[in-house]
């Protein structure tokens, strides 16, 4: 059974810090001797390794040892993988991730950043859904160290680390316009997150430039980012004209997903010769025998980045004013 670092003091004899930093791998750094060091891995080897007595650990620190993250969608693949790398760094620094999701509701957001609060967390991560619902779930706390990633509320004060969505979807606009198709369609979810309406601003900045009218080069927008706005906004798509665009280009994976479902089932198979365009990259896109465009972000670099600048507020114990957009990568699938 593992023994807390009391225990494992109490049985060989030796301090909890000479403990700690051989248990940490500090051990050459404090000169720490080999034989107490074999002594105190062995007893931890023999007894099932060791545990920290949070409790007792944060009542002495006066820290939680814990980070908050509050999500849009828990589904959505782009959070869950940087809720994976955010997990890595805070495991890598002895401390843990706690993850919870707003489902896009400014309601449910302050509830969730003053329970989070509450917790004692020790800093906090958030993709916002308004910039309202978050100054008021941290008024309590106002300086809590804090990180907004993905979405850039001009108005809020805070450290910012987003990809460049702006960028990105003239990247993958151009792409789409250069593959000549004539009849593009923007099918969108939650067009008042900022990070889509900088996508189809670009969209639209590109389209206009190429020539092609807004008959040609179109949106379609859901309130939700979910599968089933993909079913509704293809639905609307098919029920605009009795032929399909050339292209359709989807904010999310999960507008694409369910797009893709509605289209096969309304015509029986889904068409080859449709060119796909979408935010965020999956493996499964290469399964399908369309051309694909799909723009790839860095969650390892953003993750990174948050983790970098959440910790330099909790050291410093200030608030840092900074704003990082990460570039992205364009993935071509199928391409001649």
């Amino acid at each position: 059974m593992p023994k807390t670092i009391s225990e494992i003091a109490q049985a060989t004899g030796y301090s909890r810090t000479t403990i700690t930093m051989v248990l940490k791998g500090r051990a050459e750094k404090y000169r720490i001797s080999n034989q107490a060091q074999q002594a105190i891995l062995d007893y931890v080897e023999k007894n099932g390794g060791y545990t920290i007595n949070q409790t007792a650990r944060s009542l002495k620190t006066n820290k939680s040892h814990t980070i908050g993250f509050v999500v849009p969608d828990l589904s959505n693949a782009f959070f869950a993988h940087l809720i994976a790398y955010l997990e890595d760094l805070c495991r890598s620094e002895d401390l843990v991730l706690i993850s919870t999701s707003s489902t896009e509701d400014p309601r449910l957001e302050i509830i969730a950043i003053q329970r989070m609060l509450a917790r004692g967390v020790d800093g906090l991560i958030i993709a916002p859904c308004s910039s309202e619902s978050l100054k008021e779930g941290i008024k309590s706390l106002p300086d809590i160290p804090l990180v907004a990633v993905d979405r850039h509320y001009p108005t809020l004060n805070v450290p910012l680390i987003s990809s460049d969505h702006r960028q990105s979807a003239s990247i993958l606009t151009r792409k789409i316009v250069e593959k000549g198709c004539s009849r593009i369609a923007f099918l969108c979810g939650h067009p008042e997150n900022p990070s889509i309406a900088d996508r189809i601003h670009s969209f639209g900045t590109i389209t206009r430039e190429a020539g092609m009218s807004e008959e040609d080069a179109y949106i379609l927008s859901a309130p939700s980012d979910s599968i089933a706005a993909g079913k509704e906004l293809a639905t609307e798509l098919m029920e605009k004209s009795d032929n399909l665009p050339s292209a359709i280009l989807c904010s999310s994976l999960l507008i694409l997903e369910g797009a893709l479902q509605q289209i096969k089932i309304r015509n029986g198979k889904f068409p080859a010769d449709l060119v796909i365009g979408t935010f965020d990259y999956d493996g499964l896109l290469e399964l399908l025998p369309n051309y694909v465009f799909a723009i790839q972000q860095d969650e390892e670099k953003l993750a990174q980045s948050v983790f970098a600048i959440l910790q330099a507020q909790m050291k410093q114990k200030k608030k840092i004013e900074e704003k990082q957009f990460i570039d992205t990568r364009l993935v071509c699938i199928n391409q001649d």
